[in-house]
C-alpha cells in the first residue's frame, strides 16, 4: 500500500467523501508535474495551474497484488485519470476561449474552473478496492462530483465487476435493484426519499450500480449525487452484508 490511509469502514468512507463534496475541497499544493510529461503518463500526484483552471489529481502506484497485476492495476487507474483530466480540458475549451466566453464566465475577474480526483482505498481478505471521488467546479450553479471505483481479486489479480463477482445466470441486478429500492429510503431519510427517484436511479442495470466496493464482509454501492435524489441529498452508500447476497455470489467471494 503506499501513503494512503487504508479505509475500514463504510461509514468512515461517507463521512470523509461528504466532506470533500459538500466543505468545497480546492486542490492543495504539491509539487508540479515535472517537464516532459507526455498525454501517456501522469507524475503522481499531478497538479496543473492555467489561466482559467486549476487541476490536482492522485492516485495509487502500488498495489498489494502480485507480478504485473499490480503494474496493470495502476495503469488502469492511472488511464482514468489521465481520460478525466482531458475530458474536462475539452469540455471547458480553454484553448479556445473567445473575449466574450472569459468576460461571461468571469475569467477576466480571476475565476477558476477546478477539477480534484483524490482516492480511498477499501480491503476484504480476498479484494482491495480503490474509491475516486472526482469533483469538478465548472463555475455553474453549484459544484459537481461523481464516483469511480476500481475492485481487484487479490489471489489472482483480476479486475472485479459486477458480473465476475455474482454467480453466471444468476439474477444480481434484480437482487441488488430490489435492496437498493427496500433500503435507500431509511438511509436518505423518509423526508426527504423520492420513491419515482429511486426507482429511476436504480433500474436493475448494470452502470446503475457499477461504483461499488467490499468492505470486509460488506458490499457497499456508491450512488453519486442526482442518481437517487436531488442534490441536496448528496451522495449515498448502500451497505448491504454480502450474507444477504450469499445465494448469488461466486464461491469465492461469499463470506
Amino acid at each position: 500500500m503506499d501513503r494512503n490511509t487504508l479505509i475500514g469502514g463504510s461509514a468512515v468512507i461517507l463521512i470523509i467523501v461528504g466532506i470533500a463534496l459538500w466543505a468545497g475541497l480546492r486542490p492543495t499544493p504539491a509539487k508540479a508535474p515535472p517537464p516532459g510529461t507526455g498525454a501517456s503518463a501522469i507524475a503522481n500526484p499531478y497538479v496543473e495551474r492555467a489561466a482559467y483552471y486549476t487541476i490536482a489529481a492522485n492516485y495509487p502506484t502500488t498495489t498489494p497484488l502480485l507480478g504485473d497485476a499490480s503494474e496493470e492495476a495502476v495503469n488502469a487507474m492511472q488511464g482514468f485519470i489521465i481520460e478525466t483530466i482531458s475530458q474536462f480540458k475539452t469540455d471547458g475549451n480553454f484553448d479556445k476561449l473567445t473575449p466574450e466566453d472569459i468576460k461571461m464566465m468571469g475569467y477576466d475577474k480571476g475565476r477558476q474552473e477546478s477539477l480534484q480526483i483524490t482516492y480511498l482505498i477499501s480491503s476484504s481478505p480476498r479484494t482491495v478496492s480503490y474509491i475516486f471521488t472526482v469533483y469538478a467546479d465548472t463555475l455553474g450553479a453549484h459544484p459537481n462530483a461523481y464516483f469511480k471505483t476500481f475492485t481487484f481479486d487479490t489471489k489472482n489479480g483480476t479486475q472485479v465487476t459486477l458480473n465476475t463477482l455474482f454467480a453466471s445466470k444468476s439474477d444480481y441486478l434484480g437482487a441488488l435493484s430490489g435492496i437498493a429500492r427496500a433500503k435507500l429510503p431509511g438511509i436518505i431519510g423518509e423526508e426527504y426519499a423520492d420513491t419515482d427517484y429511486i426507482k429511476s436511479g436504480t433500474e436493475p442495470e448494470e452502470e446503475n450500480f457499477q461504483n461499488f466496493f467490499i468492505d470486509n464482509s460488506v458490499l457497499d454501492i456508491l450512488f453519486s449525487p442526482y442518481q437517487v435524489g436531488p442534490y441536496a441529498i448528496g451522495p449515498q452508500t448502500l451497505p448491504i452484508p454480502l450474507t444477504e447476497l450469499a445465494s448469488i455470489l461466486k464461491n469465492e467471494y461469499k463470506p
